[in-house]
Parts: C-alpha cells; sequence; structure tokens
C-alpha cells in the first residue's frame, strides 16, 4: 500500500546523510565537533496494519524521519527535542515508547532513547566545518494519525514497510525502520497482560444490552416516557463508565472479550451530553488500538462522533443526517474522494452499502 500525505510547504532543515558510528573512531578525531541531535521514529495503526511517518528534506530532497539539533544552550533535553520537532515537522505530537527489556524483567521501562549514535555532518547553519551529529533516537506512536495537533512544517507522509523500501531514504532510515516495522506491535501491547476479568465482562454486557433494548424499538414505540427512561440509561451507563475508567483505563479485548469491549464503545458512543468525557473515550480507545487490543471500527465511530460533535467534517463516513428531503445522508466528509481507502482500512464496508442498510433499518 502507498503512502497517506498531508503535504505542506518546507523549512529549512539540516540532513544527516551519513554513516552510523556506534564507537570512537577515526570521524570523532577528525571532526571533534559534536552537536546533539534528537530524531523519532514515529508509527501509527491504519486499521490492522503499521505505518511510519517521514518527512521530505527541504534542501537535499529525499525522506528521513522527523528530527533536529536540541536546544542545548536552553536546557533542552534530547527526549524535549524529539517530541519538539516531531511536532513541529509533522504536526504530530507522539508518545514516546520505552526500549522493551528483556522478557521476564521485573521493573517497568520509562521512555528514553532507543539508540544514540554518531553521525558524520557537513558544515551547516550551526558550523562551517565537518561535524558529528549525536544522534539520540527514538521511538513513538500517534493514536490518531488523521488528527493532527498542529501544522506542519514540512512535507510528512506515512508509509508502509514495503513503500519504505522503494523510498528515497538514507540507508540508516531504511535499516531501523524495517527493524522497527517487526518489533513495533509488541512495543505497544502492555506488559504484563491484563488478567481476564469476568464480572466486568458480565456487566458491560448488562449495560449493553440495556442501551439495545431502548434503541431497537420502532419510532412508534418511542413514547415520551421511554424516551425519559432512555436517555435515564446512557446517564448511568455514562457515570459508570467514567468510574471505571478512572480506577482501572479502558477495558481491552485481552481484559474483556470482543462483546463487552463493544460494550465499553457503544457506551462511549452514547456519552453525547458529555463532550469531554467522549472525547477522552475517543483518545483511550484510540491508544486501546494501537495495543491491538480494541477494533478499529469502534474507534472511526467514535472519532466520526466527536468529529461531527464538534462541527468538523468526520473521517470515515458512519455519521449519517437527514438531508432536506427526509433521506439518511452522511454528515460532511474530509477528503470525500479518499473515505473508500479509510474506511477499507479499518474495516468498514463501503459507504454506500452503509447507507443503504441504514435506510432500511430506518424505514423498518
Amino acid at each position: 500500500m502507498g503512502p497517506w500525505s498531508c503535504e505542506q510547504a518546507p523549512q529549512g532543515r539540516t540532513r544527516n546523510t551519513g554513516t552510523a558510528v556506534n564507537a570512537p573512531s577515526l570521524e570523532v578525531a577528525i571532526h571533534p565537533i559534536r552537536h546533539q541531535t534528537a530524531s523519532t521514529f514515529l508509527f501509527s495503526r491504519f486499521g490492522a496494519s503499521w505505518r511510519m511517518c517521514v518527512i521530505e528534506h527541504p534542501r537535499h530532497g529525499g525522506y528521513l524521519a522527523p528530527g533536529g539539533h536540541v536546544r542545548e544552550l536552553q536546557g533542552e533535553a534530547p527526549q524535549e527535542a524529539a517530541i519538539r520537532e516531531a511536532l513541529e515537522e509533522t504536526g504530530y505530537l507522539p508518545r514516546l515508547l520505552p526500549p522493551p527489556p528483556p522478557v521476564g524483567y521485573p521493573h517497568p521501562a520509562v521512555p528514553g532513547p532507543w539508540w544514540t549514535v554518531d553521525i558524520p555532518a557537513g558544515p551547516d547553519g550551526r558550523t562551517d566545518a565537518r561535524h558529528l551529529h549525536r544522534d539520540h533516537i527514538f521511538v513513538g506512536v500517534v493514536p490518531l494519525p488523521y488528527e493532527p495537533q498542529g501544522t506542519p512544517e514540512l512535507p510528512a507522509r506515512w508509509v508502509d514497510r514495503d513503500y519504505l523500501e522503494v523510498l528515497d531514504t538514507p540507508t540508516d532510515t531504511k535499516v531501523l525502520g524495517a527493524h522497527l516495522f517487526d518489533v513495533i506491535g509488541a512495543a505497544t501491547r502492555p506488559s504484563p497482560a491484563p488478567t481476564p476479568d469476568k464480572k466486568l465482562t458480565t456487566e458491560l454486557v448488562r449495560r449493553m444490552r440495556l442501551d439495545q433494548e431502548a434503541r431497537l424499538l420502532p419510532a412508534a414505540s418511542r413514547t415520551p416516557q421511554l424516551i425519559e427512561r432512555w436517555q435515564q440509561i446512557d446517564r448511568d451507563n455514562r457515570i459508570w463508565l467514567e468510574q471505571l475508567l478512572a480506577s482501572r483505563g479502558w477495558p481491552g479485548i485481552s481484559e474483556v472479550g470482543q462483546q463487552a469491549a463493544a460494550a465499553a464503545w457503544m457506551i462511549a458512543q452514547h456519552s453525547d451530553s458529555a463532550p469531554r468525557f467522549q472525547l477522552k473515550c475517543r483518545d483511550l480507545l484510540a491508544e486501546a488500538v494501537l495495543a491491538d487490543d480494541a477494533d478499529p471500527q469502534h474507534s472511526a465511530l467514535l472519532q466520526d462522533r466527536v468529529r461531527v460533535a464538534q462541527g468538523q467534517p468526520q473521517i470515515f463516513g458512519t455519521q449519517l443526517h437527514a438531508d432536506g428531503t427526509g433521506e439518511l445522508t452522511s454528515a460532511p466528509i474530509w477528503d470525500a474522494e479518499q473515505v473508500a481507502r479509510r474506511r477499507l482500512e479499518v474495516g468498514l464496508e463501503p459507504l454506500e452499502d452503509y447507507l443503504r442498510a441504514c435506510r432500511q433499518t430506518a424505514a423498518g
């Protein structure tokens, strides 16, 4: 699968094009000037598939991982520089991952550089001499790849593993990128794995059934009393889920199973009266998808729900409203020409099939 682009006008940046040096060498003796830099290999899930974010270099051409100089005179740490550079260059605020410890290691890992290498660099805006970049290489994830937090300074794109192989990018980026595609899934899964909770599973399924009993009644049967009861069920479910999330986090598939995980999503989906809580659920559910512990379709539905409530165009075309003739149709869709591809990524049926089924349900 090819790249997804978010093209913007480029700004200046120095590119590291040399070969990494992992130990003291002749390069250090010849080039005693050393600048601290930080790079971040960014990954996100597009449905079941991982992609990596690369930026187009403004002067030399080609693509590489986002990164740049550490602002040492301002007291900036490499980890802070990695996050700042990723946000500035790609528009994404990453969550940095800790380097994975050996299996069975008893202590929790914390985010830090996965590698630190010396990279030969030519003259740039900071020095007229050849020098070294001591690059601190981080790995980060983006839960919502269609929801950038800022405007990128550089053209950025998400590429899959196959596209990385043919992309115009330095060898070091290809080598590390290929390795990270192999390990990123395991690096995002919680450790230790959650213990299945039968009691929580039963309660989630019970609450989902209450939710559906009210909603699946024919429209003619929806009396004012029933609607009030419906709203009360939504309030009770929301308050209960808020307390659950505060005490133990999002209930994933590994903990409660497919059906109960769907119930948690459904409660969040129907929490329209509490938009900030619904936004929180969107973010937690997206993180669960990164860990392969939630259904990407549920995340897509909740992302669209939140965006429509905020007055923004939806991404996947899942939210409908009645048009001027009373027929159900999609609320406005961002980049509608690509919506079929985005729906396919997360496993949603074609939009026309979805519309047809929803219209039949509404009519019947």
